[in-house]
């Protein structure tokens, strides 16, 4: 018997994804920007990217979009106290790239890569 295969649905993708492409940590990027703002917390990515999309803990690890900005692109989320895992695909010229700020706190993924960590007081 044949079977098809299912499509695979939110961080499963993104985990086989970054196997598939050999990433063994998420590489550190100096143009990922994390800041609070007036209740909000800020992220920014300032590099060439078509798309760049926030997945982790506090958006149940689907992708949400970042918005063009004058010199990238940013995101406004507001968030509840407590600890948020995250990262960051840039998808840029048909590839996907993992990335977590530099200096960000940083903790394992459960698949060979890195998740930065968020707390929010």
């Amino acid at each position: 018997m044949n079977r098809r295969p299912r499509p695979l649905r939110g961080w499963c993708r993104a985990a086989l994804l970054a196997a598939a492409l050999g990433c063994s940590g998420a590489p550190r990027v100096r143009t990922a920007v994390v800041e609070a703002r007036g209740g909000a917390t800020v992220l920014r990515y300032d590099g060439a990217a078509d798309a760049v999309y926030l997945r982790g803990t506090m958006t149940d690890w689907e992708p949400l979009p970042l918005r063009r900005a004058a010199s990238g692109f940013a995101l406004a989320v507001t968030l509840s106290p407590g600890r948020y895992e995250y990262h960051l695909e840039i998808h840029r010229a048909g590839m996907i790239e993992i990335v977590v700020p530099v200096g960000a706190e940083r903790t394992a993924d459960g698949f060979g890569g890195e998740n930065a960590i968020l707390r929010v007081p």
